[in-house]
């Protein structure tokens, strides 16, 4: 059920709109969230990997955020990150599988912006070389 008062319509008051909408310009958005329950948390990581980046400092900072995210990440994610600090600490760490387990670990991590930023960043990078 609407209400109306003079000629406008609006939507009815359990209704409640928790979208975002733009329209042209340019947006650079980071640490975000939206509704009931929604939760953003940010921290010191780049948007993207700079020129000259520190791979070994970027491995560590991952491993950090991982560490101090563990409980909000999902089982799956938990694995994924067990098997990708596995292999980060491996002297003869094979870069196709680093790179594919931090592609898994970037869809898994995602609801979870301090790990999904420090990935992609460790992601960024490996792409790079």
């Amino acid at each position: 059920m609407t209400t109306e008062s003079q000629g406008e319509t609006s939507m009815p008051e359990a209704s409640h709109n928790y979208g975002i909408q733009q329209s042209g310009g340019v947006s650079q958005v980071g640490n975000q969230a939206v509704g009931p329950g929604a939760y953003a948390s940010g921290g010191s990581l780049w948007a993207t990997a700079p020129a000259g980046a520190d791979a070994t400092a970027l491995v560590r900072q991952l491993v950090e955020v991982l560490d101090r995210h563990r409980d909000e990440l999902s089982p799956p994610a938990r694995a994924t990150a067990a098997r990708l600090r596995a292999e980060l600490t491996r002297p003869d760490a094979e870069p196709a599988r680093v790179a594919g387990l931090l592609e898994r670990m970037a869809v898994l991590a995602a609801p979870v912006a301090p790990v999904a930023t420090a990935v992609g960043e460790l992601l960024r990078l490996a792409q790079a070389l």
